[in-house]
């Protein structure tokens, strides 16, 4: 008996299988046109690079707080016998807020008043002794050593009267501090204790709070190359005998409304924070209607000054990689480059570039996130684009117009 080759039809199931897969492979493999060094071009928006005299607009959060704040404190122990206003209301400077049990201080007053009218009279008594002897010691009737002690006796009585009359005004000041009035005009906020409460320094010291209510503040931080661009300007205005205007700002609220009255800086810190590398700043705004309450979230824009031919940036363009920031830029034979770019402050949705780019430089500002350095594109401009997307949604909501005439398909001939 001979042997036979087996033929594709008798291999087993799972080879046959296998076999079909590798052709699959390979017929698919046969219609690509493989040619290396060609690369699909990626669509992208460009924008060129353009300079221009633009205003310095700095952005800034921060929270409102009272330009006068006070805490009313308790100076003396004793129990709250009075309170003498609504909480939350307006007070005036002067107004009677707290009274404390004065009993404790008037008879203290009481007891250090004789104390001093006893030492007062004891000191007439010695001074009168004084003079006596001394008129005797010059007669020789007495020693000069009995003068002395008449002497020595009326300063020492002299000495306790200081004393006890500093030990009455004490007493007499404490007695003014069992009632607390208010020192300056604004809103008073909850009282801490109620009538009756024990207080007094310490732990039970603070009674209440005013704040006042015709101005407000906020309180911001600026990077450190802010501060150093606005100093510069400051100082090239002053040397060239230019009028130096206060910084300007204005307010937006946790609402989005916009604060109508324009405030100004009236001071920066004397020294950078060393762990944010920014230095705090304060504006102060009036505040006539009384809206603006203490630690309300405020947006400052702060204006500081004018950048002369700054180079703009839309901020879409830029790409962030681990805190150094690039932007793609198209090249003359139509290639995507990587470029290292040093930002300054934002203006108006664009940065103004320190470093890394020219004006005229072609920057792609969206569809960046597809192509790396080398990969061919095609470019739209910006200002070509634009248009489209406004007019879509307008399209889309408009409703269809009838077909005219020259639009309806031609009847067939013949």
């Amino acid at each position: 008996m001979t042997k036979r080759t087996r033929s594709a039809l008798q291999l087993p199931h799972v080879s046959r299988i296998a076999l079909l897969l590798l052709l699959a492979v390979s017929l698919c493999g046969c219609g690509k046109d493989d040619k290396p060094g060609q690369e699909t071009p990626v669509p992208v928006t460009t924008a060129v690079i353009q300079s221009k005299t633009v205003p310095l607009v700095g952005e800034f959060t921060g929270r409102t707080d009272s330009e006068s704040t006070v805490e009313l404190q308790a100076r003396i122990n004793g129990f709250l016998k009075k309170i003498n206003f609504k909480e939350g209301s307006l007070v005036k400077a002067g107004d009677l807020l707290f009274v404390i049990d004065p009993v404790e201080q008037q008879n203290t007053l009481a007891r250090t008043s004789a104390d001093v009218a006893k030492d007062r009279a004891s000191l007439d008594y010695a001074r009168k002794e004084r003079q006596r002897f001394e008129a005797l010691v010059k007669q020789g009737a007495v020693s000069q050593q009995e003068y002395d002690a008449k002497v020595t006796n009326e300063r020492q009585l002299a000495a306790s009267v200081a004393a006890s009359s500093a030990t009455a005004s004490e007493a007499r000041t404490n007695l003014g501090y069992t009632k607390v009035v208010a020192p300056q005009s604004g809103r008073i906020g909850k009282s801490n204790f109620k009538v009756g409460d024990l207080v007094g320094p310490g732990q039970n010291s603070l009674l209440a709070t005013i704040s006042a209510t015709d101005s407000f503040t906020v309180t911001f931080s600026i990077s450190e190359r802010e501060y150093l661009m606005v100093a510069k300007d400051y100082m090239e205005a002053k040397a060239k005998g230019l009028p130096l205007n206060p910084f300007k700002c204005s307010v937006t609220l946790a609402d989005g409304s916009v604060f109508p009255h324009e405030g100004r800086v009236d001071m920066a810190d004397r020294a950078v924070d060393p762990t944010t590398g920014t230095l705090p700043v304060r504006a102060v705004f009036p505040n006539p209607e009384g809206l603006i309450k203490p630690g309300l979230f405020a947006k400052v824009r702060l204006q500081m000054g004018e950048v002369d031919n700054a180079t703009l940036l839309p901020e879409q363009a830029v790409s962030d990689v681990q805190g150094t920031k690039f932007v793609f830029v198209v090249g003359k034979d139509a290639k995507a480059e990587s470029r290292p770019v040093t930002l300054g402050p934002r203006v108006e949705g664009s940065y103004v570039v320190m470093q890394g780019l020219l004006p005229g430089d072609t920057v792609i500002i969206d569809g960046w996130q597809k192509v790396r350095t080398g990969s061919p594109v095609t470019a739209t401009p910006a200002s070509a684009a634009a248009p489209a997307n406004p007019a879509a949604p307008a399209a889309a909501a408009a409703p269809a117009a009838p077909a005219s005439p020259a639009a309806q398909p031609a009847p067939a001939t013949k």
